[in-house]
């Protein structure tokens, strides 16, 4: 199970970079290797550190288990427990790594990471979803790919 690193900076929260793809077959494939690559890229353009440690290989999002018994559970948890810092990004490929579930249950666990002061990256279009700046163009924007992700 994914355990929670040591904050990096009390000012700054921490950058995790969530890694998932559905299927072991799919590690013989380009899927592991593009998410790091892209996340990598993000952390060198603005000298950050970030934490790999965040993955779940062959762990479908479709249903959510991902959410229930994954990484990405464990992780949920710790920022609706206040464990995740304030101020700390999620990376993630594309929202469809966070859920390919129904709309309103992905939706809800968007709204749950953003409310727990975590900004969500998306990395194959370099959008943002922060407290602070996530307004209704941006939920609108994120519902067309979260309804994409289901279908």
């Amino acid at each position: 199970m994914w355990q929670r690193p040591k904050p990096s900076s009390p000012r700054r929260g921490n950058v995790y970079s969530y890694l998932r793809f559905s299927s072991p077959e799919q590690l013989k494939g380009d899927s592991r290797r593009r998410q790091l690559e892209l996340a990598q890229q993000w952390a060198d353009e603005r000298g950050v550190k970030i934490d790999e440690s965040l993955s779940d290989h062959g762990v479908s999002a479709f249903r959510g288990k991902n959410a229930q018994f994954g990484a990405l559970g464990a992780f949920l948890k710790l920022c609706e427990s206040g464990c995740i810092p304030k101020g700390s990004t999620l990376l993630v490929e594309n929202l469809d790594r966070l859920s390919r579930d129904k709309v309103r249950v992905a939706l809800g666990r968007f709204i749950d990471i953003i409310e727990a002061g975590v900004t969500i990256v998306t990395l194959c279009d370099g959008r943002e979803y922060s407290p602070e700046s996530c307004d209704e163009k941006d939920l609108i924007m994120s519902l067309f790919v979260m309804a994409r992700a289901h279908e």
